[in-house]
């Protein structure tokens, strides 16, 4: 696959964090450990927030102190002098903890040109990290940080760990960065939340355990979500703002979501799907994205009150999904719907994979009531299904290139298939009997073995692998796969602020002379699979999925009950 669109969002992320310190900017050191009266550091953050804060300005939090309350500092920088918030010193990543009294442990209001990493925060009743804007902010980049453990009531949808909240028409944002963000165990509903932002990019970020979203991007443009993780969203209990997906966009214009895993993705109501083109998007784009094990759907494209336009799903892979019968049945693999005036207006769905085993027979591809659509194409797609139907009747496309393989014992259920299949509009399309040979099952351990290095790959793909590697883990570990990280000393540097060993991955320093590289061997310890490039979820999640299945009973759930 051609990702060189992934590679220039790597490259915007890696260059513009460059900052050299002017000599007459300040850095202002804070050790909350010590009440030392004799050094010059502060000690509070209520020191903290009394300061107002200077371009080029330096905020750096010793490393494995808690600090307690709100942070919420004043002052912003400029384009060539941006203020930074980072840690100094050794041990673990400085911690913030808030009492619960606050609206949020991080809060920026109308403050812009801001650098902020390698920090752990948790409390707070509203937000985790919350910025807000009420006229156009810029340059706001979040990197390396432990956002978790918001608790309040639930009431809207600008609520949960990071929310990028624009208020009244001029509220705007641009050029923001969210890369590295571990944001989890929330009652409130989102993981990471964007609205009214140009230029935005939220790379190689892990969501898990929320209400609502995972991640995502309201009236947003040239918009990038890429290189993500999210697992156990839409933990609401009731329906009561809104029905939830992991990854989405809405009302989005040139908008890309590319290279994410999304599974156990759950919903009160409907939607609980993977990745979701929402309404009121104009060029948006998902591709390369794996997912799987969801409640709803894999992908949904959806119009309402005018046209979502120039739409694409491709190179994707979706398993195990609609394991809600109730939702399988309406909703499909992919789902396109309109309602209240919209319109699909040019969508093209190609070279995606599809296993789909409903519970029940139901098409794979599913078009909602009177859905109002044109330009729909579906090209060299593969759609492996237990049942006997692939694509809803009523849905009116284009179709070539496609195969459609009936996973079933019986001969006269391929007959019944194939029956559906020709009065499809297809063209150079075939269907056959897929009779997949059953790859035993071992209780041997498999190993996942990477070498990375902090010369040989550049940031982007480290924390890429990173994310790639606690999901291999998390699904696989209590199935027979031990998963392995070797790197440098900036590497396993970086692996202990991301919390990598307590993700049941073994770390451990490289050895001189072995190129990067990523392994997937056999208990026999051939070689399977080998990368010496990023691989890419798909890629990955495929190669781990042909020898071993996930195993999600050790997978622990935090305690989130927003409603009863």
């Amino acid at each position: 696959m051609n990702r060189d669109s992934l590679r220039v969002g790597w490259l915007v992320a890696t260059t513009i964090l460059i900052f050299v310190p002017n000599a007459r900017c300040a850095t202002y050191h804070v050790d909350c450990g010590t009440t030392s009266a004799t050094d010059t550091s502060l000690h509070t953050l209520g020191q903290v927030n009394a300061l107002h804060l200077s371009p080029g300005d330096m905020l750096l939090f010793k490393r494995g102190t808690t600090c307690k309350g709100t942070l919420q500092p004043h002052g912003s920088g400029t384009e060539t002098a941006p203020i930074r918030i980072a840690a100094y010193g050794d041990g673990s990543v400085p911690r913030i903890v808030d009492g619960f009294a606050d609206p949020a442990i991080l809060h920026l209001n109308d403050q812009q040109f801001w650098e902020i990493e390698s920090l752990d925060l948790s409390g707070s009743t509203a937000a985790g990290i919350l910025v807000e804007s009420t006229t156009t902010m810029h340059h706001i980049f979040l990197r390396d940080l432990l956002v978790h453990g918001v608790r309040g009531s639930l009431k809207h949808k600008e609520s949960g760990l990071v929310v990028f909240h624009a208020i009244g028409p001029s509220g705007r944002f641009d050029n923001i960065l969210v890369d590295g963000v571990q944001a989890f165990d929330t009652t409130l509903w989102s993981g990471i939340f964007i609205s009214d932002g140009a230029h935005v990019q939220v790379l190689n970020s892990i969501v898990h355990d929320v209400q609502g979203d995972g991640i995502v991007l309201f009236s947003s443009r040239d918009a990038l979500i890429s290189h993500s993780l999210t697992w156990h969203t839409g933990m609401q209990h009731q329906v009561t703002i809104g029905t939830p997906n992991a990854i989405w966009t809405w009302r989005c214009t040139d908008c890309t979501v590319e290279d994410n895993e999304a599974f156990l993705a759950d919903s009160p109501g409907v939607d609980g799907g993977a990745f979701d083109i929402d309404y009121g998007n104009t060029r948006n784009t998902v591709r390369y994205n794996f997912g799987h094990d969801t409640d709803g759907y894999c992908i949904s494209v959806f119009a309402a009150f005018g046209p979502t336009a120039a739409s694409v799903v491709e190179d994707n892979l979706c398993r195990a999904n609609g394991l809600a019968p109730r939702l399988a049945q309406r909703q499909g693999a992919i789902l396109l719907m309109t309602w209240q005036g919209g319109s699909i207006d040019g969508l093209i769905v190609k070279n995606n994979v599809l296993y789909w085993s409903p519970p029940g027979d139901t098409p794979a591809v599913r078009g909602g009531t009177d859905l109002q659509s044109t330009g729909v194409v579906f090209s060299g797609n593969q759609i492996r299904s237990s049942g006997i139907s692939f694509i809803d009747p009523e849905l009116k496309y284009a179709g070539d290139h496609n195969i459609y393989s009936v996973v079933s014992a019986t001969l006269s259920d391929l007959t019944a298939a194939k029956t559906r299949f020709q009065k499809l509009p297809e063209s150079n399309s075939t269907i056959k009997f897929w009779n997949a040979q059953a790859i035993p099952r071992t209780v041997e351990t498999w190993s996942l073995s990477s070498n990375v290095s902090s010369n040989g790959h550049d940031r982007d793909t480290v924390r890429a692998t990173f994310v790639e590697l606690i999901s291999a883990a998390m699904q696989f570990g209590h199935a027979g796969l031990r998963v392995t990280l070797t790197g440098d000393n900036d590497v396993l540097a970086l692996a202990s602020d991301w919390q990598i060993p307590a993700a049941d991955i073994a770390v451990q320093a490289a050895v001189p002379g072995i190129s990067p590289s990523l392994k997937l061997i056999s208990p026999a310890g051939e070689i399977v699979n080998e990368w010496h490039e990023y691989p890419g979820c798909v890629e990955l999640g495929a190669a781990l999925r042909n020898h071993l299945e996930p195993n999600f009973s050790f997978l622990p759930f935090e305690d989130v009950r927003a409603t009863d």
